[in-house]
């Protein structure tokens, strides 16, 4: 009799761990759909940004063509990260959407250089909603950062790691700053 009563505590434990696991997953999905939300937003917003700027930044032609490119290459990788919500996916995503955001953060500092594009009232209003978007898809990513964080506790500890291996639970990737977001600007070195 104490055997089964001891299976069954073990099973109930073990049970329990399997279900806050699956929580914790789907949390981080749902997470990981709220950043993917905000990109989107980011994604419908630089088109018209870069409608603006082409009419003042003439000499930033580069620039602007490889903001175009990269944000039809980070929405190519979001669509395919929603399709599979694999790991190794979601981290090239990422991977992307920084360098998106590095050469959107460049654009915003080279259209300082234009008065007559700072002045422009559609321009302050793009740049005023690029920071909003900016701003939530901050937030976003702290969520899923949080999110993260707890499925990787639950599932490197004994027993949550034998079940998240028997799971095949994917190892997510924290979304975090490139490299350079870690460096202070050099404007000086960004207009010339």
């Amino acid at each position: 009799m104490l055997f089964w009563v001891a299976a069954f505590a073990v099973f109930a434990l073990l049970y329990a761990w399997y279900m806050l696991i699956i929580a914790r997953r789907n949390a981080t999905l749902d997470a990981l759909a709220g950043v993917d939300v905000q990109l989107k937003k980011r994604h419908d917003l630089i088109p018209n940004v870069l409608t603006i700027a082409k009419r003042f930044m003439q000499h930033e032609q580069q620039l602007l063509d490889d903001i175009t490119r990269l944000r039809t290459e980070a929405f190519s990788a979001l669509q395919q990260t929603e399709q599979s919500h694999n790991a190794s996916d979601v981290a090239s995503h990422f991977a992307l959407e920084q360098q998106l955001q590095g050469a959107m953060s460049r654009l915003m500092v080279q259209a300082e250089a234009y008065p007559e594009l700072t002045s422009a009232g559609p321009m302050v209003n793009a740049q005023q909603t690029y920071v909003e978007v900016e701003t939530n898809i901050a937030a976003a990513r702290r969520f899923y950062n949080t999110s993260v964080r707890r499925l990787r506790n639950i599932t490197e500890i004994f027993p949550g790691s034998v079940l998240a291996s028997a799971m095949s639970i994917d190892k997510y990737p924290f979304f975090q700053a490139d490299s350079d977001a870690h460096q202070p600007v050099d404007a000086k070195s960004l207009l010339n």
